[in-house]
């Protein structure tokens, strides 16, 4: 085990008990976990931080969304890209009625 699985255990509310045999328990005391089902817990761990969204990867998924909405728009009402939309508000006012 090194200083970064024991960091990253920590981050996460965990306590290694013991390195051979491995086992840890969470810092609440509901949960503690022996050979390799500790490991599948520290496996998991270092899984989510490796594929965690950064905020950029967050941002541009957003705007990737909010482009296609509006080409989506476009299609459906008929428009240019380049010409002003409505807000959802006015948009939905004609069906008020």
């Amino acid at each position: 085990m090194n200083e970064e699985d024991v960091k990253l255990l920590k981050d996460n509310d965990w306590i290694v008990e013991c390195e051979s045999p491995f086992e840890i328990k969470h810092e609440d005391g509901d949960a503690f976990a022996s050979g390799l089902v500790a490991q599948i817990v520290l496996d998991n761990l270092k899984h989510e931080k490796n594929n965690a969204f950064s905020e950029q990867d967050m941002h541009d998924c957003f705007n990737a969304g909010i482009n296609r909405g509006i080409n989506i728009a476009a299609i459906i009402m008929k428009r240019e890209l380049d010409e002003e939309f409505p807000t959802y508000q006015e948009y939905m006012k004609k069906y008020d009625k």
